[in-house]
């Protein structure tokens, strides 16, 4: 399994509208790709700003290299990094999960 990070830097008044624009056409076509398995969306707001974080995980690093991610860097975003790409040694569910 291979992970994809992505972090990003916006306003927290703009936020939500960010987080709109993710739900509406970005994550529709993480979910659409072939051997995408999961999207997660993590935010940690300090003041101001808020750090974005696209954590994707993927069945094969090819199923990821096939994939054309519509996330572009955009108006809303004050700063993005490329996205970092790791081979998942290990994972374990929850019980119950």
């Amino acid at each position: 399994m291979i992970a994809r990070i992505w972090r990003g830097i916006l306003r927290v008044n703009i936020s939500e509208d960010y987080l709109r624009h993710l739900g509406e056409s970005v994550i529709p076509a993480y979910r659409a790709a072939e051997g995408n398995q999961s999207i997660h969306i993590l935010l940690d707001a300090q003041g101001e700003f808020v750090t974005i974080l696209l954590l994707s995980f993927w069945e094969s690093r090819a199923a990821l290299e096939a994939f054309r991610d519509p996330h572009k860097p955009d108006e809303f975003l004050l700063a993005s990094e490329a996205a970092t790409v790791y081979e998942v040694a290990a994972a374990e569910k929850a019980a119950g999960a």
